[in-house]
């Protein structure tokens, strides 16, 4: 093995430890015996803690916006809901209230207007159709083969009354002749 080799991570590398023995000059010679940090490392670590700090409370202020924001929101939703099931609640009471009183109401108004406008306009022409179809049935009732046809069902109606007579006289005393029917 070389010289070079000695602490190095990367194989095949020189360890520049081993090989230079230097040290920076330091400005303070007691300081590193009473465990105090010198002045540039000092700031350095200050300066990162408060630029980290000044990153950190901006992270925690835009979450806590976002927080807040989406808090607000389901508020605002919440809120909404319940103003849409008092708006569903009264509309309910209304329409029950409106449909017993009030819309029966307008409703018999509107079927009495519509009954007084039949019998002040309408009927004066229902009784010219209905005295125009009585005077077709009076007509029809004492025409020619209106009188046939009451004549042949009369006619019809008697044979049906004798023919049942006659089944329930025969069942009772058996067949027997008459001089009525001749």
């Amino acid at each position: 093995m070389n010289s070079w080799s000695g602490g190095s991570s990367f194989s095949g590398l020189p360890s520049w430890e081993s090989s230079f023995n230097t040290q920076l000059p330091s400005t303070q010679t007691s300081s590193k015996a009473s465990g105090m940090f010198d002045p540039t490392s000092l700031a350095i670590g200050l300066g990162s803690s408060v630029i980290g700090g000044l990153f950190g409370m901006g992270q925690q202020k835009t979450s806590a916006r976002i927080a807040q924001a989406q808090l607000d929101a389901q508020n605002a939703a919440m809120l909404e809901g319940r103003e849409a099931n008092k708006l569903a609640g009264a509309l309910n009471i209304f329409g029950q209230t409106f449909g017993a009183g009030t819309a029966s109401d307008l409703s018999f108004g509107r079927e009495k207007e519509a009954e007084k406008y039949k019998r002040q306009f309408l009927a004066p022409f229902d009784l010219a159709l209905g005295s125009e179809a009585s005077k077709r049935e009076r007509l029809a009732a004492i025409s020619p083969e209106a009188k046939e046809r009451a004549r042949f069902e009369n006619r019809l109606a008697i044979e049906r009354e004798t023919a049942s007579r006659l089944a329930q006289t025969n069942a009772m005393f058996g067949p027997v002749s008459s001089s009525y029917f001749g």
